[in-house]
């Protein structure tokens, strides 16, 4: 295989183009649906891992044992803490580091980052890059993203991203983190985003509607977290079709 392997935690980060294979595939305790795009310039899969750093990094196992990848990509939504990043602005990692400590993990391949920056650019795309941190929990309100911010120096937040990066390193191989903001740094999450999200990355209907139940004011939020969703999987999708186009023959020749 000479294309990408993607990570994502959730169903709805997966880029428009992939078509699912059939069959479910297990690794230890965890069992991960795959896509798979086939354009001109190659093959690249995903696996949906599920949410946090450790389904993420068994997910990227798998892809490297399943599928040898010359590259991986942790691809899907975050949450921003620098100030004035909007909903749907893409953040391409430079390095992840560590939530407690500040320390970074691994910096992400330069001509990876690039590739992505040139096709945003070229997608007329919001887009930065900067530090991103990996949390164990969501963050989800003004002042603990603020006090995040202020201990790691990142413009974004994810759950994912450090596992994945841990994971390349340790197979040599390189990776770049593409993450679409959902919710910016001023803005605070519904209750029930705490709740009603399974490990895996479904969605719990019954939580998610007792949870409006108790608080009828949190529908407001949600719907407007859906809108956010479908921005920042545009953009995603977007920044992923221009930046497979350019693929041809980079894999092999300048990522190794």
């Amino acid at each position: 295989m000479s294309g990408i392997g993607l990570v994502v935690a959730l169903p709805r980060e997966i880029p428009a183009g992939f078509v699912r294979i059939d069959t479910l595939e297990s690794t230890g305790p965890y069992t991960f649906a795959v896509y798979q795009s086939v354009p001109a310039t190659g093959r690249h899969v995903t696996v949906q891992a599920g949410v946090g750093r450790i389904r993420a990094a068994e997910g990227a196992r798998f892809l490297i044992r399943r599928f040898s990848p010359q590259a991986l990509a942790s691809f899907g939504f975050a949450g921003g803490l620098s100030p004035g990043l909007a909903r749907g602005a893409l953040v391409i990692a430079t390095e992840v580091v560590d939530e407690d400590s500040s320390r970074t993990v691994v910096a992400a391949n330069r001509d990876l980052i690039e590739q992505l920056q040139e096709a945003a650019d070229a997608e007329g795309l919001p887009v930065r890059q900067g530090r991103l941190v990996t949390s164990r929990h969501i963050v989800a309100d003004p002042a603990a993203k603020a006090a995040l911010r202020a201990r790691s120096g990142a413009s974004a937040v994810d759950m994912e991203t450090a596992g994945i990066a841990e994971v390349a390193h340790a197979a040599g191989l390189p990776w770049v983190a593409v993450r679409a903001i959902i919710d910016g740094a001023e803005e605070s999450l519904p209750a029930a985003c705490h709740t009603v999200l399974r490990q895996d990355g479904s969605v719990a209907p019954g939580r998610l509607l007792q949870s409006i139940c108790r608080s009828p004011q949190q529908l407001w939020h949600i719907l407007r977290l859906a809108g956010s969703s479908a921005i920042a999987r545009r953009h995603l999708s977007q920044a992923f079709e221009r930046w497979s186009k350019s693929l041809t023959g980079t894999c092999d020749h300048e990522l190794g």
